[in-house]
C-alpha cells in the first residue's frame, strides 16, 4: 500500500551558487574507498537545503532568486542538489503513462491535426474526382459513338479505332526493358505493403508500446522477413505472366536485391559511425543476427512463395496484347516525363508536409 509506480515526472532546473566546503568523503576521493552520503557542508544554504530548519521546505522560485543569490558561473566546482515532490495521480493509469509524450502534452491543439488531415483528404478527393470525371466523360463519349447507328460513310470512317480502343491492345504489354525488374519491384512492393499494414494494425491494437525502445523498428524488421513468401509469390506470378524463362534469377533477385541494397547502405553507415567513435554503431553480434534473419528466414520464405507462385497459372488479362506495339505520337511539353513527375509529386508532398509540420 505504501508503494507506487512513477508514471510521470517534470524536471525544473535551477542554477544556484553554493558556497561549500567538501567533506572528507567527497566524490573526488580515491578509488576503492567507501564513500558516504554527505559530500559537502553548505555555508549559505537555501531553506530547502538547510539541515538546521525545523520544518522541511521544498525549493521554490523565491528561494533561488532571493536578494543576494547568484547563479552558478560556468567555472569552478559545482555542487548538485535536488528536491523531489511526490504527487499522487489516481486518474493516470500505468498503461497510459506515455500518452502525454504521444500527444506532446497538448502543445499543439487537436484542431490543427484535424485540419491538416482534412486538408489531405480534400486534396485526395478533389484530385480523384477530377480524374474520374475526365475518364467517365471520355468513356461515355466513346460509348455514344460506338452505339449510335452509323451511315455508310461513317462506317467507312469507323474502321479506324479511336478513344480507349487505341491503347486497349497495349495496356498489358510487358516492358521492353526488363520484365524481370518489374516483377522484382512489384514483389518487393507487395512485401513492404504487407509489412506496413501489419505494423499499423499491431500498433493500433497496442502490441507495440512506445515504452519499449526499438519495438517498432524490430517489429517492422521481423514482419518484413516473414513477408518474404509474399514477395516470392507475387514476383513469380508476374514473371510467369510476362513469359519469363529465368525463374531462378528472378527469385534470387527478389531475395537478395532490395535487402542487399539496404544492408550495404547499413554497413557503410555503420563503418562511418565506428570511425567517428559514435555510440550509434551496431555491434558485430547484431550484424550476425541480421544476416541470420536474412539468409536463414527471409530467403527460404522467398523461395517457398516463388515455388507456389510458379505452380499457379499465369494471370489472364481481360484483353489481348497485339504483337506490334502502337507508336506513341509526340507529346507536348506539359506531358513530358520530368514535368509530370514534378506536378504529380507536388500535391502529395504538400499534404504530407502540412501533416508532418503540425
Amino acid at each position: 500500500p505504501d508503494k507506487g509506480r512513477i508514471v510521470r515526472f517534470t524536471v525544473e532546473p535551477f542554477s544556484i551558487k553554493h558556497d561549500f566546503e567538501a567533506s572528507a568523503d567527497d566524490d573526488d576521493a580515491e578509488e576503492g574507498t567507501v564513500k558516504g552520503f554527505k559530500v559537502a557542508d553548505i555555508t549559505n544554504p537555501i531553506e530547502s537545503c538547510n539541515p538546521g530548519m525545523s520544518a522541511k521546505q521544498h525549493t521554490r522560485y523565491e528561494m533561488v532568486y532571493a536578494r543576494g543569490r547568484e547563479p552558478q558561473p560556468a567555472s569552478g566546482r559545482v555542487l548538485f542538489t535536488y528536491d523531489v515532490i511526490w504527487n499522487e495521480n489516481p486518474d493516470l493509469h500505468w498503461a497510459s503513462r506515455w500518452d502525454i509524450y504521444l500527444s506532446m502534452d497538448n502543445a499543439i491543439p487537436a484542431k490543427v491535426h484535424w485540419l491538416s488531415i482534412l486538408n489531405s483528404l480534400v486534396i485526395v478527393v478533389v484530385l480523384s474526382a477530377m480524374i474520374g470525371a475526365i475518364l467517365v466523360r471520355n468513356l461515355r463519349r466513346d460509348f455514344g459513338r460506338y452505339n449510335r447507328l452509323a451511315s455508310d460513310e461513317e462506317k467507312a470512317e469507323d474502321l479506324e479505332e479511336f478513344g480507349w480502343k487505341l491503347v486497349h491492345a497495349d495496356v498489358f504489354r510487358p516492358p521492353s526493358f526488363s520484365p524481370l525488374l518489374l516483377a522484382v519491384c512489384c514483389g518487393t512492393g507487395a512485401q513492404l505493403f504487407c509489412m506496413s499494414i501489419l505494423t499499423v494494425l499491431f500498433s493500433a491494437m497496442g502490441f507495440l508500446s512506445p515504452s519499449n525502445r526499438g519495438a517498432l523498428i524490430m517489429a517492422q524488421l521481423l514482419l518484413y522477413v516473414l513477408m518474404g513468401s509474399v514477395a516470392g509469390y507475387v514476383t513469380s506470378r508476374l514473371y510467369k505472366t510476362f513469359k519469363g524463362k529465368s525463374w531462378q534469377k528472378a527469385t534470387a533477385a527478389v531475395a537478395f536485391g532490395f535487402p542487399g541494397i539496404c544492408f550495404g547502405l547499413f554497413i557503410i553507415m555503420n563503418i562511418v559511425a565506428l570511425s567517428q567513435g559514435s555510440s550509434d554503431a551496431v555491434p558485430v553480434t547484431t550484424m550476425i543476427v541480421l544476416l541470420v534473419l536474412w539468409f536463414g528466414i527471409s530467403t527460404p520464405l522467398v523461395f517457398f512463395g516463388a515455388y507456389f507462385g510458379y505452380k499457379q497459372e499465369a494471370i489472364e488479362f481481360p484483353v489481348n496484347t497485339s504483337s506490334i506495339p502502337r507508336q506513341i505520337p509526340d507529346q507536348p511539353w506539359f506531358m513530358s516525363v520530368p514535368f509530370s513527375l514534378m506536378v504529380g509529386g507536388i500535391l502529395p508532398f504538400g499534404a504530407c508536409f502540412v501533416e508532418l509540420y503540425f
